[in-house]
């Protein structure tokens, strides 16, 4: 079946078996799943239940074949355990060359059309460790730049047509011997499964036009994962769940553990550039080059993973310190360089967290240290690596505060602070921003980097932000009658906007607080990206019809000012506070905020400065034309009943 496929000019990965099959089948890139269900029904129907799980939001065809004469029934059943389509060879017109062409249509309709599923092939063909070699001649061949990557010791370049087959063992090499002798004798397709570097391999072999082609792919690595159900299906590696129970058993045992937590700062980005599937494809190609470094340069026990998103976690068992930065910087300086996407080089900005722990640490414990001393490298943009110094009471408090956060909220510790904004020109109190707060009954008051991180962590940012964003526009509303002039700004991130029904909710809020439209202020953190830029600029543009003003919050400081002021319907720019803490001294940020300035109201934009502290900044920001500031030059952030007496003695 496999030849016959691969003789219409398809790819083929071919599988006797069910086990591991919606592993493999992901791992390989593959859109459609051709299940051969005659005189194997049971197992037949299996095999398409195990994969129609992720027919639906993967978007790929399951063509089942089917013998109605034998079976009436059958096409219903295949209907029922998820097929996308069928062939019946009870129909003597039946053409599988066709079938397979229509479930390709299939594909292709749910990729966005025939040049969008191209595409998407073409990356993943890319990533593939693939050679070709011409019949009879050893000087006409073809290596891929990714098989020779991952060639280690094997010279390729010395021995190109033979140097895989140089380093199999006796039995491999008769099995390699067998694959090529039925090639010979007809047989389109063969398949060998040996080790590559060490690691257990299927080697993809099949004869078109004269010429050989060899494609491999890796299978599981060994005793620690013979089961798929503990690794990722996107990248192959190790899952959350095994990670684990490997650290927990590493541990246990003795061994002393250093993990590098490892992310990919501007995946959001990327992603937005070249589109989800090509930021799949990037976290596949990532996934396998650091599988791949960490068997080379690391030969004692050691585990690769992929926690969540664009973050990956390394485990290295009993590696000496003194060699842990080495090899974590040549680790990220090899890994993240030369890569290409659609043929174009691009730059990830990728951060590591190091944490080293022993038989006194706790598996969660010593992975929740790498991933904090990640987050401290992700904030600090000068310092790509950062090992981690928080004790093991640091790493428990924040357990605490992950655990009681949902409570939190519940019992009212979520709270408001408002921070004045004020005319640079006059000093007049022209309105506030709503900051939240946690009134932590044992800790005291924690600011909103700690709130916002911790429910971040623990997945509570959709019920978290609904909240905070009720509550200000409740106070606010309350306020006196004299006070009516003020404007309220709140912060809107862009899981907010990513919200389906964002901008009907925040209508609603708005109208049930009773706070006027025309006074609020939405103000958008733009170090966060926006995914769906166009999607998010709908939602904007109805509530700026409703009368609310927009405000790109930390301008400056994220991805893409630019186009989001080309894109978004945006009323205020906010100068984030990095930038305006040295205007008073230096020329260079003067300059750079002069120029933000100047742009903002060339293109009739009003421009609020942050964290203004000292009047030497204040006369700058009025020198070049900023027209409202906020900081503790003037008042920090108030509880809702010191900002109304603030209020109203500026009034």
């Amino acid at each position: 079946m496999a030849a016959e496929i691969t003789s219409f000019g398809w790819r083929v990965h071919s599988a006797r078996r069910l086990d591991n099959l919606r592993s493999r089948f992901f791992s390989a890139g593959a859109l459609i799943a051709v299940i051969d269900v005659r005189k194997a029904e049971a197992q037949g129907l299996k095999a398409i239940a195990e994969l129609s799980r992720s027919a639906a939001e993967g978007g790929i065809a399951i063509l089942a074949l089917v013998d109605s004469g034998q079976d009436r029934a059958i096409v219903g059943q295949c209907f029922d355990a998820g097929a996308t389509h069928y062939l019946d060879f009870a129909n003597v017109a039946a053409d599988l060359g066709q079938a397979i062409k229509y479930a390709y249509r299939f594909v292709e309709n749910f990729r966005g059309g025939a040049d969008r599923a191209i595409h998407e092939q073409s990356l993943l063909t890319s990533a593939d460790l693939q050679w070709s070699a011409s019949l009879g001649s050893g000087t006409d061949y073809w290596i891929s730049e990714n098989l020779l990557a991952a060639a280690g010791e094997i010279d390729l370049r010395k021995y190109p047509v033979t140097g895989i087959y140089r380093a199999l063992s006796r039995e491999e090499k008769k099995r390699a011997r067998g694959a090529m002798g039925r090639l010979r004798d007809g047989a389109r397709q063969a398949a060998i499964p040996h080790r590559f570097n060490g690691r257990p391999v299927l080697h993809h072999l099949h004869e078109a036009d004269g010429r050989i082609f060899g494609r491999i792919e890796y299978l599981a690595k060994g005793e620690e994962a013979d089961d798929w159900t503990e690794r990722d299906l996107l990248s192959g590696l190790q899952n959350s769940a095994s990670t684990r129970s490997w650290i927990q058993d590493k541990l246990a045992g003795g061994s002393q553990l250093t993990l590098i937590a490892i992310s990919i700062k501007n995946f959001r980005m990327i992603n937005a550039a070249f589109g989800r599937h090509a930021g799949d494809q990037l976290l596949r190609i990532v996934g396998r080059r650091l599988m791949e470094y960490t068997e080379r340069h690391y030969r004692g026990p050691n585990l690769v993973a992929r926690l969540d998103g664009q973050n990956f976690l390394i485990a290295l068992a009993d590696i000496e310190e003194d060699r842990v930065s080495d090899f974590a910087n040549d680790l990220i300086g090899s890994i993240f360089s030369n890569l290409l996407l659609e043929g174009r080089p691009i730059n990830p900005a990728v951060r590591a967290g190091v944490a080293i722990g022993d038989s006194n640490s706790s598996e969660k414990t010593l992975i929740r240290k790498a991933v904090l001393a990640l987050a401290e490298a992700t904030a600090a943009d000068a310092v790509p690596i950062h090992f981690s110094t928080v004790s093991e009471a640091d790493v428990h408090l924040e357990e605490v505060l992950e655990r009681e956060l949902a409570g939190a909220m519940g019992r009212g510790e979520i709270v408001i602070a408002f921070q004045p904004q004020i005319r640079v020109d006059t000093g007049q109190l022209v309105g506030a921003e709503a900051l939240a707060r946690w009134e932590h009954p044992e800790y005291g008051l924690l600011g909103a980097s700690t709130l916002f991180s911790v429910a971040e962590r623990a997945g509570a940012m959709e019920s978290l932000s609904p909240q905070i964003h009720k509550q200000a526009l409740t106070l606010a509303a309350a306020w006196p009658d004299s006070l009516g002039f003020l404007r309220l700004s709140i912060n809107v991130t862009a899981g907010d906007l990513a919200t389906s029904g964002f901008d009907k909710d925040m209508l609603r809020q708005v109208d049930i607080a009773g706070f006027d439209p025309d006074r609020l202020t939405l103000e958008i953190t733009e170090s966060e990206l926006i995914g769906n830029l166009s999607e998010s600029a709908d939602k904007l543009h109805r509530l700026r019809r409703a009368g609310i003003g927009i405000a790109i919050d930390d301008f400056g400081t994220g991805y893409s000012s630019l186009s989001y002021l080309k894109e978004l319907p945006v009323d205020y720019l906010k100068i984030d506070s990095g930038l305006t803490g040295d205007i008073s001294g230096s020329e260079k940020d003067q300059v750079v905020v002069r120029s933000i300035i100047d742009m903002a109201h060339s293109l009739n934009l009003g421009v609020i400065a942050e964290g203004v502290e000292t009047e030497a900044q204040l006369k700058t920001l009025k020198e070049q034309g900023c027209e409202f500031f906020q900081g503790f030059l003037r008042s920090g952030p108030l509880s809702p009943d010191e900002f109304e007496a603030f209020a109203l003695r500026s009034n």
